[in-house]
Formats: C-alpha cells, structure tokens, sequence
C-alpha cells in the first residue's frame, strides 16, 4: 500500500468548535482518500493531489490557512508550499528540494523588475530576487539557468552567468526586529559584522531605508533571542523585536569546500611524513584539515585532508601538490611524486563482485560436473540400472578394506566428501550467518520458529543429513563383523546418500549460475554512463584580456574558477561558464535533441556535450567532479534502479515458510515410524535392514523427505523461465535486460509514456512536408539553387532533408553550384556570397545575369531580422500555421541592389519540415487503448510542436518543455497520482531512445528502449526493442510475452511445490504397506532432480509460444500501408 501522508491544518483565526466544524465540513465532502482524526486534529490524504484540493476548498470556505506535512524521517511538521502541488509541468521544487543558486549579472536593471515575475511563470520557481546589478535565483537543474538567460535576452538585456553553486536549506528561526538609529551604510554594517560573530546566527539582512533587521537563528531559545538584543544594542542601536521567531526553511551557498586522499611516492625518511604534514598546515586561507584517522608514515604513504579551493588566491589542489613535493625534495632525493587518489566507484565494485561471484559458481560447477560424472555411473548405473546378477554390480556390491561396507560406499564416499565441503561451502557458510543473524537481533519468537531460513539453508540441511547420515550408516557397517566367509555371493552395505549429496549439489549450482547471469547482464548500466565524461582538460590562464595555455592536465585537478579551453570536437571536461568566445554545441548527449545549440558568452556548457563549431572557446569551470549534470543524470539512474523486488525473491519467500516445515514433517516422520515399530505396531518383516535396527530404519523415511524435498525447483523456476523467455524475446526483437521484475512489471503495464523524438517519430533526417516559391519563376529559380548550395555544406539536421527535398523535386532544373563557400551562422543558419561565370549566355545564366544576386542567407526568422529582411502578413501568417503543426521553417533571402534597389535581403523560398513519424504508431497506439492501457508522452520539445504529434496520434495526456533529469519527476508524478483500486499505483512503462530518457527509463516500473537511440537509454532499461522496422510493434509483442513469461515463472513455483507435495508424502512412506514400497536414497535424489528436470521442462515449453499471433492483422502488414507516409511536399502559393 502506497504511504499516506498526515497533515494538519493551521487556521490563522481559529475560532475553536467552530474552526473545527468548518474542516469537519469540508473533508466530509472529499473522496474516501482524505480522512479526519479529530483526537489528533490530524487530516490523513494519499496524494499531493489530494493535498492541494483540500486546501482550496479551506480557501473557499473562507479559513484562511497553512498546512504542515509530517516528515517521518525527520520526525517532524514540515510546512509546505502548495501552490504549485500536483501540477506535472510545473518545475518549481519546495525549499527542502532546492539545490543550486544561479549568480547573473545585468548590464542594465531597467525593466528587469516585471521580468522577474516571466521568469518565475515560465522557468517555474519561486525564489528569484533582483539585488544590485544581479539577479539570484534558486534552481533544482542547472538547466534551468539557460531559460532565465534566453528570457533577458529576449528583451534585449545584456545578462553573464557568473557561478552556479550548491546551496543546502536548513529548518531555522527567522527574526524580524526594527532597528531605531540607524543612518548610514556603516551602521549596518557594524551590527552585520557584531551579529555574525555569534554563533547561533547563520545570516543577517539590515535595510538603512527601512531601518529593519532580519536574522536567521539556528535556534529560537530565549536566552539566545535576548544575546542577540544586547549585541545589537550594545553596538548604540535600538533593538525591538516584530512578532515571535517564525519557522523557515533558510537557504544558504554552501561553501565549496572538497576533499582529497593523496598518495605521497618517494618518501625516503621518517621525518618526511611530519615535513608533508607541516607543509599543509602552513597553507593560508584554505581552511585545510586534515583527516588523521589514517595517519601518513612511509608504510601508509596516503593522506586525506579538505580545503576551500580559491583560484584567484592559488589555492587549488595542483598547488597543495606542488607545495607537498618542494617540502619534500632534497638533491638527493627528487623523485618525490604527489598524486591524487581516485575513489574506485561503486559501478566498478560491484562489478567485480559480481565477477567474482559468478567465477566461483562456475568454478565450483565445474568440480561437481566432474564428480557427478562417475557419481552416475556408479550410484545410478551400477546399482540401479543394471541386473542384480551384472558383474559390475556384483563387484560394486563387494565389501571390502573394513567392516561390511561394500565397494560403491567407499567409492562415493570418496567422490562426496570434496564435493559436501569444498563445492557446497557456499551453501552452508550463508545457512550459518543467516541463522547466526537470525537470533542475533531482536527477532520475534513466531519469526525464529515459523518462518526461519532462506534457499541456502534448506540446500545446506539437504546436502548435511545426506552425508552425515551416510558417514553414520557406514560407521555402523565398518564397526560390524563381516559375514561373507561362507558365501561367495554376500553383499555389503550400500544403503547410503553420498550420491545424493553429489546431485542436490550439482543441480542447485545449476540454478544459482543462472540466476548470477541473469543479474550480471544488467550490472554495466551506469557504468557504461561514466563513458560521456572527459578524463582530461586544457587547462588556460588568464594573464590580462588574454588566455595563455598552460597544458594538459587530468580533470580530478581541477578547481571551481578554474580556466579551461575547449577545441572544436571536444566536450567540457566539468560544467562550466564560456568567458570568451561563443559556438554551437551539440547537446543531444543530454537533451536527445540533434539540433546544435547556439551556445554565447556568460552562456552555461555541460560535460558531455560536444563543441560542433569551427573555433575554441574559453570556460570557466562551475562544478566539481561528481557534481556536474551528468553525473546527477547518473545518480538518478542509479537511484531509479533501487529497491526493485525481483521475481526471484519469490523463492525465498516460500522457502522461509518451506525449511521449517520440512523439517517437523522430517521428525514427525521419523517419530511416527519409531513408535510403530517399537511398540509391535509394524509387521516384523518390514525390518529389512541388518544395521541399527527401528531407529535406524525410521530414519531413512525421515532422510528420504529431507533429500526430496530440496528446492531445486523452486530455485530454478524463475531464472530457466527468465532466461527462455529472454531467448523468445531476442527472437522477436526485444533484448531483456530487467530479469524477472521486469517480465512482472511488464505483465501488470497500465499506463505506457512514450518520449517523442526517435520514439514515436523517426528521429532520423527531417522531411521536407510544405516550401513556397515567389511568384517571380526567376528569383524562384535562383531561391531554390542558392538553398541547394548552401545546404551542402551544412550538418545541420534539417540541412539533409531541404538537399533531398530539393534534389527529388528539382533536381534536374538546379544547375551548377552558385555558393561555393557559405558560412555558417551559430543558432542562425548560413551566408555566403554568390558566383557566376558572367561569361556565359546560356538560358539558365541569363536569369543570373538578369537577376544579379550578390549574396544570399538562409536560416530562421531571427536571422532574417537581423539582415534587415522583412515578411508580409500572408507570410508570417504561413509560417505560423507551419509551425502549428509542429514543423520546423527555413527562409532563404538574397539580395540584389541591381534588382531590388537597395541593400536589404528579400525572401525568394519557404521550407517547414519535420520528423516523419513512425508508420507503426498510431496503430500501436490505438491497439494499446483498445486494450485499456493510458498512453502519454513526455517530451523535451515546445508544447505546441509536442501538442501537434500528440493530436495526430490521438494521445490525449502531454507533458512538454521537460528537462532530462525532469523526466524521472513526471514519471514519478505520474505514478504517485495514478492509483488503482487497492490504493497501489498502477504499472508505470516508459518507452525512449536518447540519453535524456536515461532517469525516466530507470525510474519506470518498466523502462523500455529503442536500439536505435543512445547506448546511454539501452543500459539503463528493462527491454531494449532491437528491430530496426515498425519498431514499436515489438513493444505490444512484449507486454504479451511478459505475461506469459510471468504466468510460467508463477506455475513453476507452484508446480515445484505441488511436487514436493506429492513426492513428500511418498517419500515418508505413505504407500510403504503397500508391497513394502518406498523411495531409496538414490531414487529419492533421482525424484529431486526429476523436480528440477520437470520446472526446466515447463520453462522449454515457452518456446512453443508465439506472441505476434494474438497481434491484429493490421499491425502484421503495417509495411504496406502509406497512411503515415510522407506525400510530396506541398507547394503553398503565397504572395511574396
């Protein structure tokens, strides 16, 4: 069940009884999700949903009112903002939530005031504030940085980010007082500078005009509210405090402190550690200490200590190193090295676990099989399979070296005993730590003796009472005489378990490897996502106006301030601010967008994106390693691959009720057989063994129910399911990487969200769909082959879909190349100058000759403005309705001073373009409706173009202009707010190609990736669909494959244990009166592998299923049908 959260509510006029009806009134009129408990004047809803709900029907009641939330981890009220509850597109975060602050510095603060209110509207937050010539805002996602600047921008506002750092909110006291006497700035001053020393004081605001202090307290303590009074007065001010201390939540920078373990090489002395340790604390304004849990000496040359870098002051760690290695070099010795110790990830840990793991199963499956080999001839063969009178069997049966033990008993006496301590060790030290942990803690009396033990312990008991019953049986046939010296034909004892111990051993590393592969395919996720980031840097210097170059350095010796260059080709090593130059950048690493993206000066640059320009630009670094957007896009992953319950778990579960019974069925069954045989209840010739008499006779039917009942089904039900359900997958198409959680989430989808881009379109070149020509067939003419020329030489997306276009619809009209060099235009377009043989006198070169173009550009309608080219009503009017419909435009003007008669650029063509969307989808779409599945899509892009994809597809739930690390919060958001009727929410899938799906993918029940999109969206998914045609057909192919995967894996389980139902009763000896029959040792372990060969058996028959048969015969053949092709471009007249 989905937690509910406790609210209370805080009427600012309570009015008692009264107060109290007015709430009784209006949460009786609420749904069953919100409940009043009036003991404890408490409200308990389910969502945030709920939560703002209630509080605009307090609203309207006319109860003017806050509301706290209960925070169980902090075991406190919380109050909230809910304002912005509930709402999936809005971005702004609680105060709790808040992690960056973002410095930008204005030129001009004109006007800016009634812009701060856009920024907050559109940008989403709530916390930005206008002081001096800066605007500060508080930002979740450095993204958002980008949003303030283009918003200034647009109002023609000169704006730089200077820094975005980390801040931490806290809960603190605010309080307010006024101030009397105050005149100048260097009275507030002298009370800032009084107040802060105090150590219970985290901020101080004093305004000369208003003359009132605010101040943040760390605490609301009497004596520490009347400190705080003195200290104002004894500095000659009058303090009288406004109202009580009020509860905030205060948000400050935090200080960008970093620690760093270093290992010091070289060391030649005793005293050269003390000399290291001295020449850190020497080191001035860093705030350096030093971590001396560890203490550095030559046998432990490493050290960990934290500083505040300042690179303007020549604090960073490439300096601390440097000063380390100068203290410690001598003539004599100067090959001291200083470098940096890189904390080993956890991705990489648990890899190498994970490794080791499986290398052990598998070393220790390789030394079973070997036994098991000779384990079968003997024990099986030899003493079962074979005629009694075989000569084999007869020398098998022979007792020899002591006692009466036969020659098989001594030979897998042999074979077992490596295997029971050597190879079932694994087993057996897991049995002993859960059961040591077990009655370690504080365990209830029904848990330790219900429902105690796990898999490993019942394969460890299994394996045990085997051999150590048979080491027992052949201790009382080696201590006993033997009789075979008048018959030649005797035999020796055989009855015994060690083959046993041989296959539960070998059948269960059988289940264990399996289940070890299935959850290492899925271990290199987030690993793979370390690949975006840049292990170097060029590291520059500032010397006056200019950046000199000061070389190649590894990025960990980076500081925040530091400089550095980025080369065309290459991404930013760290998150940081461009200070000299401006280039496009592609930020489809982050975005899934392929379009560079125009990034100027005071502009933020992300590590992982790509400088796509033609030149170098300078930046700032803004974050340290570990802290960039990247790695939070890691970090979400990483948090959205946790606490997952998978399938297998289910084994454990059964088995912790399972050990238990087994084990009092085993005594039961042992006792029941004791008592009836010493008390003459049992015929005499039932007594058919020579050693041990009823005792030892009962316990081969308590044995029995031991060694049948072993897990093995059970622990191989769901990874043989698993691993033949993957295998039908990558038939189809669809690549498993989920294991088991995946098929049962799979199974149970109720709502499926679909990314946009290289999802439900193409994501491939852009199609042209629409163009207009000016109504002059020459400038037409010349339009359409300048287009042609200047697209060669562009990357730009949609620069391939205007040469197709182009090429398919004129091309034998377009005559030779016109443009040779364009240039291109960041953010823009292109320009370039054009050229023509003016020597010719052909038909085509008259209309140049006549025409006279001088140069020509072709971009977007800011590019256009810029160059002073102007579009009537009729034209911007179609460019609107193109971009309506979700298209991308492209204007190409040229201008002519001989034709047109002045200097400025007339547009001569008109393109709208757009992603071809996949010819599958809206019929995948429909089939999914059809079979009660909500369909939304979450996208990056404008929520007119989202809007317009989403209408062609009869999507009715959009989520637009969402950042990459937001997706995961919409997905989030949609599962808390989509509950079924038992209060749990519904099965969430989402479906994506790029990289900024990565968190949304991890962060769904089920996350779903197309293998054409990034490698990054493949590793951090459920499924990947790997067909290259109508791809999305695969996904309704999956959702009825996983059913059927999880319905197997479900009657595995049942089918194990239903067998062990069966074979239980027999294996006690429930059908012994019946001519003396029982189960042998050997044949109660041949019924055990028969479990396990039956669940392997069931899994196999999954192959005999086929999922595109239930599919509708339209999605079959969707190859044939245009109803999602592009038809040729559509000429639209317009009057240019």
């Amino acid at each position: 069940m989905k937690r509910s959260l406790k609210v209370r509510v805080l009427v600012k006029d309570n009015k008692g009884p009264e107060t109290e009806k007015s709430i009784r009134k209006v949460v009786d009129n609420k749904t069953g999700s919100v409940k009043y408990k009036k003991s404890e004047n408490v409200i308990e809803i389910k969502s945030s949903k709920d939560l703002k709900d209630l509080l605009e029907s307090l609203s309207r009641s006319g109860l003017d009112a806050d509301i706290e939330v209960f925070d169980k981890d902090l075991h406190d009220w919380q109050l909230v903002d809910i304002r912005n509850l509930g709402n999936p597109n809005d971005n702004s975060n609680n105060a709790a939530d808040l992690n960056y602050r973002a410095h930008f510095v204005l030129e001009d603060t004109e006007e800016v005031d009634s812009i701060i209110e856009e920024i907050k509207e559109k940008c989403g937050i709530s916390n930005v504030k206008l002081e001096d010539n800066s605007i500060l805002a508080i930002v979740q996602n450095k993204n958002i940085c980008q949003k303030i600047l283009d918003i200034i921008r647009d109002h023609n506002i000169s704006i730089q980010l200077k820094d975005v750092l980390p801040v931490q909110s806290e809960r603190k006291y605010k309080v307010t007082a006024s101030i009397g006497g105050i005149t100048c700035a260097a009275c507030a001053s002298s009370i800032t500078n009084a107040v802060s020393d105090l150590d219970f004081v985290s901020d101080v605001a004093v305004n000369v005009v208003s003359k009132v202090g605010s101040f943040i307290l760390d605490t609301n303590a009497p004596d520490k509210l009347e400190e705080l009074k003195e200290t104002v007065e004894d500095c000659g001010f009058i303090y009288n405090a406004v109202g009580s201390p009020t509860l905030t939540n205060h948000i400050s920078v935090k200080v960008p402190s970093r620690a760093v373990t270093v290992k010091i090489e070289g060391m030649f002395c005793s005293n050269c550690p003390v000399r290291a340790i001295h020449s850190l604390q020497d080191i001035a304004d860093a705030e350096l200490i030093i971590d001396d849990s560890n203490e550095l000496s030559l046998k432990h040359p490493y050290i960990r200590f934290s500083y505040i870098p300042n690179v303007e002051r020549g604090i960073t760690i490439r300096n601390i190193i440097d000063k380390i290695k100068t203290e410690l070099t001598t003539p004599e010795h100067n090959d001291i090295d200083v470098v940096i110790v890189k904390e080993v990830p956890i991705e990489l840990q648990l890899k190498e676990m994970a490794k080791r793991e499986t290398l052990g199963i598998v070393k220790r499956l390789v030394a079973v099989t070997v036994v098991a080999i000779p384990t079968f001839i003997f024990g099986i063969i030899g003493m079962s399979l074979v005629h009694s009178k075989n000569k084999f069997r007869k020398w098998l049966e022979e007792p020899i070296w002591v006692g009466d033990v036969a020659r098989v008993v001594w030979i897998l006496f042999i074979l077992s005993t490596p295997v029971y301590f050597f190879v079932a060790d694994i087993f057996h030290r897991k049995a002993i730590k859960e059961v040591y942990s077990l009655w370690k803690h504080s365990n209830n009396w029904k848990r330790r003796l219900f429902r105690f033990g796990s898999m490993n312990l019942l394969m460890s008991l299994g394996t045990s009472v085997a051999y150590f019953s048979s080491i027992a049986l052949l201790a009382i046939a080696a201590s006993r005489p033997r009789n075979n010296k008048e018959s030649m034909t005797h035999k020796g004892l055989s009855t015994t378990y060690f083959d046993s111990v041989v296959f539960l051993s070998f059948f269960l590393l059988i289940g264990r490897l399996l289940e070890s592969l299935a959850k290492t395919k899925a271990s290199s996720a987030i690993s793979n996502l370390s690949s975006l980031k840049q292990d170097t840097a060029l590291l520059v210097q500032k010397v006056g106006d200019q950046y000199q170059e000061v070389g190649t350095v590894k990025v960990e010796y980076l500081e925040i301030g530091d400089f550095v260059k980025i080369t065309p080709g290459q991404s930013p090593p760290l998150d940081s601010i461009i200070v000299q130059g401006e280039n496009q950048f592609d930020e489809s690493a982050l975005t899934g967008e392929s379009v560079p993206i125009l990034r100027l000066r005071g502009d933020q640059i992300f590590a992982g994106t790509v400088n796509v320009g033609s030149t170098s630009v300078i930046a700032k670094v803004s974050s340290f390693t570990g802290d960039s957007l990247i790695d939070q896009i890691v970090n979400t992953v990483r948090d959205g691959q946790i606490n997952r319950a998978p399938i297998e778990r289910l084994a454990d579960i059964l088995t912790g009720y399972f050990v238990p019974i087994i084990i009092a069925l085993a005594i039961v069954t042992w006792i029941i057989w004791l008592l009836l045989g010493v008390t003459g209840r049992l015929p005499h010739h039932y007594l058919d063994n020579d050693v041990g008499g009823w005792p030892l006779w009962s316990l081969e039917f308590a044995i029995a129910v031991f060694v049948i009942a072993c897990p093995c089904g059970i622990g191989l039900a769901a990874p043989t399911a698993l691993f033949v359900g993957s295998g039908m997958a990558a038939r189809l198409g669809i690549l498993c990487r989920g294991g088991g959680a995946a098929f049962q989430e799979a199974c149970k989808v109720a709502i499926v969200c679909f990314d946009k881009t290289g999802t439900l379109t193409m994501g491939k070149d852009m199609k042209v769909t629409n163009y207009a020509l000016h109504d002059n067939k020459k400038l037409a003419h010349i339009g359409i082959e300048v287009t042609r020329d200047m697209e060669l030489g562009s990357r730009h997306p949609l620069a391939a879909g205007v040469k197709q276009f182009i090429d398919t619809t004129f091309g034998k009209k377009v005559g030779t190349m016109k443009v040779p060099d364009p240039i291109e235009i960041p953010g823009g377009g292109m320009k370039g100058d054009i050229l023509f043989n003016r020597g010719l006198s052909t038909p085509e070169s008259r209309i140049w000759h006549e025409i006279d173009p001088e140069c020509a550009i072709i971009g977007n309608e800011k590019l256009l403005k810029d160059h002073k080219c102007h579009l009537n009503s009729e034209q911007l009017k179609l460019l609107a309705e193109w971009k309506s419909k979700g298209k991308s435009v492209m204007i190409t003007a040229i201008k002519s001073r001989s034709h047109f008669g002045n200097d400025n650029y007339y547009p001569v063509m008109m393109c709208a373009a757009r992603d071809e969307i996949r010819p599958e989808a809206k019929i995948v779409i429909e089939e999914l409706q059809r079979s009660g599945i909500e369909c939304w899509m979450i996208s990056g892009d404008n929520e007119i173009t989202a809007r317009a994809v989403a209408d062609q597809l009869n999507i009715q739930y959009v989520i637009a202009d969402v950042l990459p690390t937001e997706k995961a919060a919409k997905v989030k958001w949609i599962q808390e707010n989509n509950l079924g009727p038992n209060g749990v929410h519904k099965s969430v899938a989402m479906v994506g190609d790029g990289i900024n799906d990565a968190p949304a993918l991890a962060t769904a029940d089920v996350g779903i990736a197309l293998a054409s999109g990034s490698e990054l969206a493949m590793t951090s998914c459920d499924f990947v669909l790997l067909s290259p045609v109508n791809t999305l057909i695969s996904l309704l192919a999956l959702l009825k494959l996983s059913k059927k995967v999880f319905r197997r894996i479900r009657f595995n389980f049942t089918w194990a244990l239903v067998y062990n139902m069966i074979a239980l009763p027999v294996a006690a000896g429930v059908i012994y009166p019946y001519k003396n029959t029982r189960l042998s040792p050997v044949w109660s372990s041949a019924a055990m592998a028969l479990s396990s060969l039956s669940v392997l058996l069931s899994s196999l028959a999954l192959r005999l299923y086929n999922p595109t048969k239930a599919l509708p015969p339209s999605l079959r053949f969707i190859e044939n049908s245009d109803e999602f092709s592009f038809h040729p471009p559509i000429k639209d007249s317009v009057l240019f």
